[in-house]
């Protein structure tokens, strides 16, 4: 079943939305990164440099020299600049003054915007079986997992966010005949990340999400088609369903439920008051995860959920007649044409090798599919069938 664009995988750098600059990619030969895919920190001032044009020849931080800089994208308390030998994360606290005055530093800010991420951090609950003596995985913000990207994962026994899922009432919905398995893995994200510690989690609207989509990709007014019909394929690869929470926020179910019938496909118009209060609700940095080759890009993987933090993959998908009863993706060869998007929610491993780790994800098949929505892939499978990944940083 083709559940989204199907597009190569992302070896090159795409940075989305970030402070309104739209695409910018970067040569394949970067290392593994995590990539903003959208933002909604204010833009930085017309001092600033930009990226799609100012080259800094040598830029000195600490003890660390970075050669042919170009600044890709920035938040209160950080930048992230492409340089002669990859992409980083840098403190604007550690930037050269001159540099700070450009990109209008804010200690103040910075330093708010670092407690609130830190108290996000320590909001979430990670529900993992650890060897005697171990205290689990860290609790990290985004800024902090980003850090970590290109390190070797410290592998657990079990990280498990399903419990959480449950707890919090958050099941497996059922995408139906609609290929729209990318914004059902996002909005499954959203939900999690927006949950305080102690309380209910809201239940966003798919069907907002895909009309925000297709309101970015200019699409609106043109009919979902039905299944047979090849001529508008709305499924949707993952920045684009990132661009369109960092665009126009997300409502609620109840605002606009989701609507799709083979005999009745038309796309939804939200009111103008919903896409409103959407657009104040839960904003939402994307940042796509990308690895100089599968093993690394998987190692950063394991670093976010290492975190807490669930992760939103597009993977090639093997014909429904190959899963097991379990509903494990092992051997089974990964279709060309039937790209899947679902969330990973944690890993387990009995030996605590890479190679035998078991990755837990959530599908939009329904409660009844697998085990209560849930399937499991292993590396290999992922390995081999892995297209693109991201985590959002909620507010």
């Amino acid at each position: 079943m083709k559940s989204f664009r199907n597009t190569p995988r992302l070896a090159a750098l795409i940075c989305l939305g970030w402070l309104g600059l739209g695409v910018a990619v970067f040569a394949q030969t970067a290392p593994a990164v995590a990539v903003p895919a959208s933002s909604s920190a204010a833009p930085a001032p017309s001092s600033a440099p930009n990226p799609a044009e100012e080259i800094i020849p040598e830029l000195h931080v600490g003890s660390n020299v970075y050669y042919n800089v170009r600044i890709v994208g920035q938040t209160p308390e950080s930048v992230v600049i492409a340089h002669r030998d990859g992409i980083g994360s840098i403190p604007l606290a550690d930037l050269p003054p001159d540099l700070q005055k450009k990109l209008n530093y804010d200690p103040a800010r910075a330093a708010a915007e670092a407690a609130r991420l830190q108290a996000a951090a320590e909001a979430r609950k990670i529900a993992a079986n650890t060897a005697p003596g171990d205290k689990g995985p860290p609790l990290l913000n985004a800024q902090q997992i980003l850090q970590r990207f290109g390190q070797p994962p410290k592998i657990y026994a079990e990280v498990n966010m399903q419990p959480r899922f449950d707890q919090l009432g958050i099941g497996a919905k059922n995408q139906g005949a609609r290929p729209s398995c990318a914004v059902f893995a996002m909005v499954s994200a959203l939900e999690y990340q927006s949950t305080p510690t102690e309380g209910v989690a809201p239940e966003f609207s798919e069907e907002y999400l895909i009309w925000a989509t297709l309101k970015v990709l200019g699409k609106i007014g043109l009919s979902a088609p039905k299944e047979a019909d090849t001529t508008l394929d709305i499924g949707f690869a993952l920045e684009e369903v990132a661009e369109a929470v960092h665009a126009y926020g997300i409502a609620l179910a109840g605002e606009l439920p989701y609507h799709f019938t083979l005999t009745d496909p038309h796309v939804i118009e939200p009111a103008p008051d919903v896409i409103e209060r959407a657009k104040k609700r839960t904003p939402a940095n994307g940042y796509f995860i990308t690895g100089r080759e599968p093993a690394a890009e998987i190692a950063n993987i394991l670093q976010v959920l290492d975190a807490g933090v669930p992760v939103v993959i597009a993977i090639k998908w093997p014909e429904q007649k190959k899963f097991d009863d379990n509903v494990t993706l092992d051997a089974q060869p990964g279709l060309e044409d039937s790209g899947h998007a679902v969330l990973l929610v944690g890993y387990r491993t009995k030996t605590g090798k890479l190679a035998d780790i078991q990755f837990v994800f959530k599908n939009s098949y329904g409660e009844k599919w697998g085990d209560n929505g849930y399937g499991v892939a292993t590396y290999r499978y992922m390995l081999k069938n892995l297209q693109s990944a991201l985590f959002l940083d909620v507010k």
